[in-house]
């Protein structure tokens, strides 16, 4: 009987693991996902150089983790060049790196970099340094990004480590909490020691697989190089390592905790359950979106609570489906069903009302939910969640009026679609919550009097923009403008002309920022004083996205 009920478990398990899965393996497959942007850049994107630049410098919208960056620098051969090791700029969102002394040219730079949330992010831009060779840059970046991105595989791997991890957790923390509950004289047979292993066995090895996986998705790699060990010192030293490394410590912690849950005398192991069991909450916390939203700790705290909760409730409800029919049959196992029924009762609003404030702030509203990845998988997960929600409420019904004796086949039912909303769960985490600010670098010749104008606007997005002013006076003479200004209007609203704060970086090379707060069509117009006493007016129209 024992060994049919744990072939039961297994089976049942497996198959909505599988329709989890699908939905897992499919995000998988659509390749990496933006978390942290590229605010600006040095050298900017499209930018034109007088001299050789002394670095490399990215900046991002939020932290990254600096060990795993990787930036590269190929001439307008292809020719990978060589650069200094990638180290923290100004602050924990700029990775810099030095440049030798480079000649005249175009070049592309193709960086790498994990956010501190355990997202790997890459891109690509060109500049150019004097006159340029002739060269499409457009078509240097495409030659050179071979090799730049990780294998699909590694990515539906990440998936299925994810997922495993929350079906882990659940069974052994949830499990944990109804053996805790149940009455001092039960007896838990070999269907209770299979859900909590099995959920040990997930936690343990789906930790040790991310582990793994996060080193050869932050170098590109593929399946191959998982165990390449020469990596895995870098990941460690990274926020997201370190708690994948915690989660492994704090799974090992457990291995006494399950040998010893059968025996009554000096239970000291109920004891120990809630801190590992609270430990082990934090270590998904600190790895995702909460842990790079202001402020952190808050947010973090809400997560966990979140998380906590829904650990507790669905594991409860794996227990009672695959742990043996005496969680609904034996008289000592009543307590524990009653306490899961008052725990759903306080557990299930808070569930609630935590992931509304978590919507609310990651995605910065309701109103694009069904306009990004993230909100879809969200509003999938929350229909899930009414279900079983709604399946609690006559589980509960049922447990007043008729005992637990005639919920198995409704908490089977709700058990299954926790592993569906688990699956779902795992695709929210490997998605950006917000839209990306769609950007489009804007690049122009300008000429008028014969005078030419190479004006460069990146990242060309709404909010803060480098431009980048190169000036040929007539006759292609080398001789200084006596000054260069420009200012931006957006007739479609009115708004009036701005200045850009612009100074000199070089002979006839100007540099400035602008902050352009909407999108549209806005009008750039250059006013440039090549002789005393001339000036002349060149405009163009910049398409903001």
């Amino acid at each position: 009987m024992a060994k049919s009920m744990t072939t039961m478990f297994v089976r049942r398990v497996v198959g909505a693991a599988v329709v989890a899965l699908v939905g897992v393996g499919l995000l998988g497959a659509t390749g990496a996902s933006a978390h942290a942007g590229l605010e600006a850049s040095t050298p900017a994107a499209s930018s034109v150089l007088d001299a050789s630049p002394p670095l490399i410098a990215l900046n991002f919208d939020e932290d990254i983790e600096v060990p795993l960056a990787s930036i590269r620098l190929y001439d307008q051969k292809g020719k990978l060049l060589p650069l200094g090791s990638p180290k923290v700029g100004g602050d924990a969102s700029v990775v810099e790196a030095t440049v030798p002394t480079i000649g005249d040219g175009t070049y592309a730079v193709v960086w790498r970099v994990t956010s501190a949330d355990g997202h790997v992010v890459d891109g690509a831009f060109s500049f150019q340094v004097g006159v340029g060779g002739g060269v499409d840059s457009a078509q240097l970046i495409n030659s050179v990004l071979n090799g730049a991105h990780a294998a699909p595989a590694v990515g539906r791997a990440l998936g299925i480590a994810r997922f495993a991890s929350f079906l882990g957790v659940v069974l052994l923390l949830g499990g944990l909490f109804m053996v805790m509950a149940a009455d001092i004289a039960a007896e838990h047979g070999r269907a209770t020691r299979v859900v909590l292993w099995v959920g040990w066995v997930l936690l343990a090895g789906a930790a040790f697989a991310h582990f793994a996986l996060l080193g050869a998705n932050s170098q590109a790699g593929s399946l191959a190089d998982v165990f390449d060990t020469s990596v895995w010192g870098d990941v460690g030293g990274t926020r997201t390592g370190t708690l994948l490394v915690m989660r492994m410590v704090l799974a090992l912690l457990f291995m006494p905790v399950l040998i010893f849950v059968n025996r009554k005398q000096g239970a000291w192991w109920p004891l120990s359950v809630p801190l590992l069991g609270l430990l082990t909450i934090v270590t998904f916390s600190g790895a995702g979106h909460p842990s790079v939203t202001e402020p952190p700790l808050l947010w973090m705290g809400i997560d966990a609570l979140h998380l906590g909760v829904a650990v507790v409730w669905l594991g409860s409800l794996a227990m009672m489906a695959f742990g043996g029919r005496a969680w609904l049959h034996d008289e000592h196992h009543m307590r524990s069903v009653r306490a899961f029924s008052r725990a759903a009762t306080i557990g299930i609003p808070l569930i609630v009302i935590t992931g509304v404030l978590q919507t609310w702030k990651l995605a910065g509203g309701f109103a694009d939910l069904t306009e990004t990845t993230w909100g879809r998988f969200l509003l999938a997960k929350g229909a899930v969640a009414v279900l079983l929600i709604t399946l609690g409420g006559a589980a509960r019904w049922l447990l007043a009026h008729e005992g637990p004796g005639g919920l198995r086949r409704l908490v089977i039912t709700e058990a299954v679609c926790g592993v569906v909303v688990l699956g779902l769960a795992a695709g929210l985490v490997a998605q950006p919550p917000a839209l990306a600010a769609k950007s489009r670098v804007f690049t122009a010749a300008l000429t008028e009097g014969g005078l030419i104008a190479n004006v460069s606007i990146t990242p060309g997005r709404v909010g803060t923009n480098e431009v980048h002013l190169v000036i040929t006076p007539p006759g292609g003479s080398i001789a200084p403008v006596v000054s260069a200004t420009a200012r931006m209007s957006l007739p479609a609203r009115s708004i009036p002309s701005v200045p850009v704060t612009m100074s000199a970086s070089g002979p006839n090379h100007y540099t400035g920022n602008i902050t352009l707060p909407f999108a549209g069509d806005w009008t750039l117009e250059i006013v440039v004083e090549p002789v005393a006493g001339q000036s002349v007016l060149l405009s163009s129209a910049v398409p903001i996205p």
